[in-house]
This record gives C-alpha cells, sequence and structure tokens, in this order.
C-alpha cells in the first residue's frame, strides 16, 4: 500500500493503485482506482486529471487505504461508496439490494415505449414493479412519466426501505407507492388490475451462481441472482400469475436471461392467457426483454 508520505500525489497514487487491482484481476481496475480516490478526495473523476500533481495527506492515503482494501477483497465500488448511476439518476444502494445494471435500462426503455403521453383523472395508468430493489426501474419510470400511478413491491424490508429513500431523494416520493411483498402475496386480485407490469426477477441457475465473478457471488443479495435449478422458478411463477392482476389488454415486460428466449416462450403459450410474445434487444443484441400482453376478453 501507498506509505503515509506527502510525496505521494493523486497521479502517482492512481497509477499504483490499477497497478495493484491488475496484480489481483479486480475488474475494472483503473476504474475502480479512479472511482475511489475521487470519492476520498470529494471531487469528481474528471478533477483527478486537473489536479494531478497534487499531494495526499496522511489522512487522505490512510482513507484511501482502507478502500483500497475492500475492493482487493472483491466488494464492488458500488457498494464501497453507496451509490450507483442509472438512467438519469444516482442511485443509492446497500448490500440488501442488487447493484442496478445498464443492461436493465432495456427494461426501462420498453416500458417507457408503452406508457400513454397522458393518463385521465378517473382511471390512470397503473404500473406495478415486482422485486423493485433498490428502485431503479420504477423511479425511472416515475420520473419519465409523472400522470401514472405506480406501485413497487419487494419482499424484502430493508429494500423496500433503499427504494422508497431513494425516491425521496429523487423527488418522487409521493408518486410510487411501495409495499413489502413476496412477489403478489399482497395484492388483491379484484382490486382493479394494472395495465403495465414490470419485473427483473432472478433469472440464473443455482448450479451457475459458484461461476459468477466474486463481487457478484460473495457480495449482492443470493435472493436477487437464484432463479432456482433451470433458472425459470420466479419467472415461471410470475407468467402464470400475473394475468389475474393485469387488465384486459395489460402488459407484462419480464427482464430474462441472454439464452432463455425459448424457455420464456415455452411458459407464455403455456399459460394460454396472452397474444403474441416478442422481445426487445439490449446494447449488446440479445433478447433481453419478454413483452407479454394479456388476450381482451372474446
Amino acid at each position: 500500500m501507498p506509505p503515509d508520505s506527502p510525496a505521494w500525489t493523486i497521479l502517482e497514487v492512481l497509477k499504483w493503485t490499477a497497478a495493484f487491482f491488475d496484480e489481483r484481476h479486480v475488474e475494472g481496475a483503473q476504474l475502480s482506482a479512479e472511482l475511489l480516490l475521487a470519492h476520498t478526495l470529494g471531487i469528481k473523476r474528471l478533477d483527478l486529471y486537473l489536479r494531478y500533481d497534487q499531494p495526499l495527506s496522511p489522512d487522505e492515503l490512510s482513507a484511501y487505504r482502507a478502500l483500497i482494501k475492500r475492493r482487493a477483497r472483491g466488494e464492488p465500488v458500488a457498494y464501497i461508496l453507496g451509490e450507483k448511476a442509472f438512467w438519469t439518476m444516482t442511485l443509492t444502494v446497500a448490500p440488501d439490494v442488487l447493484i442496478p445494471r445498464p443492461d436493465t435500462e432495456c427494461l426501462v426503455e420498453t416500458a417507457l415505449a408503452v406508457l400513454p403521453d397522458q393518463s385521465s383523472d378517473a382511471s390512470p395508468f397503473r404500473v406495478l414493479e415486482m422485486g423493485t430493489g433498490s428502485g431503479a426501474v420504477i423511479i425511472a419510470l416515475a420520473g419519465e412519466a409523472s400522470h401514472c400511478r405506480f406501485f413497487a413491491l419487494d419482499r424484502s424490508t430493508r429494500a423496500v426501505a433503499v427504494a422508497a429513500g431513494n425516491a425521496r431523494k429523487q423527488g418522487l416520493s409521493g408518486n410510487i407507492d411501495f409495499v413489502v411483498s413476496d412477489w403478489f402475496a399482497a395484492l388483491l386480485p379484484d382490486a382493479g388490475g394494472y395495465d403495465l407490469i414490470v419485473v427483473n426477477p432472478p433469472y440464473i441457475p443455482s448450479a451457475e451462481i459458484s461461476n459468477l465473478a466474486i463481487e457478484i457471488r460473495d457480495f449482492e443479495p443470493r435472493t436477487a441472482l437464484d432463479g432456482g435449478q433451470d433458472g425459470l422458478r420466479d419467472i415461471r411463477h410470475i407468467i402464470s400469475t400475473a394475468p389475474r392482476y393485469l387488465k384486459p389488454g395489460g402488459r407484462l415486460m419480464i427482464e430474462i436471461g441472454w439464452d432463455q428466449k425459448a424457455a420464456v416462450t415455452r411458459l407464455a403459450e403455456a399459460a394460454g392467457a396472452y397474444g403474441p410474445l416478442s422481445f426487445a434487444r439490449d446494447l449488446a443484441g440479445h433478447d433481453r426483454v419478454a413483452r407479454l400482453q394479456v388476450k381482451y376478453p372474446g
């Protein structure tokens, strides 16, 4: 670790840290070094290079050293900093919630495409997110379409607290109702129904969890990752149950694994409640979001 010496400048510390992380196969070594040092100094990443020859004080080096140790053990930068950028926001994250991924912005974009330009006061467009975690998806949607009504569920009381805090931070606490619920358990099928349900469920097969990167496997909540033996346990339940909570013509959008298109298609067809199924692709070209629509009566 860098010694406690004012001779260490910002640039020197960054070079040393990136090399240290590389030796230990830390993912995103340079970016990790920059984010942690900017956080330690209370400045933006860009300012690190504008002030590259600024020496660090012993206290700053000591604080930075503590963060280096945590990252070297595999702890995700987002948990160390307590925040993660998603959509147009910076969200609070904690080990109780999954760290929002860029891939999940595909779910936001796909949902936004079906939200109405405006809702009538008598019958506002109702959007439900299940397994909200940090609240990333529902808060992004509420920020873009305040005329709709938004609801979010999670089985974890601590996750709901994180999500509600993020909604307050974005000035949207009055736009979203947060409820603790294990999927549909706290909902009434005859409560008026939803126009859209969005969900990013656990979809990694249990046997594959041990092969994940250490920062995911050992630090992120397993309940948000593990989709059971075939990765489809929760997706299967959601697809079969959602029609009871959707209005006629209502939509269900599910983030899925890159190789689950065929399996999800079979589940949707077996449910017998949906019209033709379609998929939205992420930036890597993978079928990332399954789009299902409940059939209209008759």
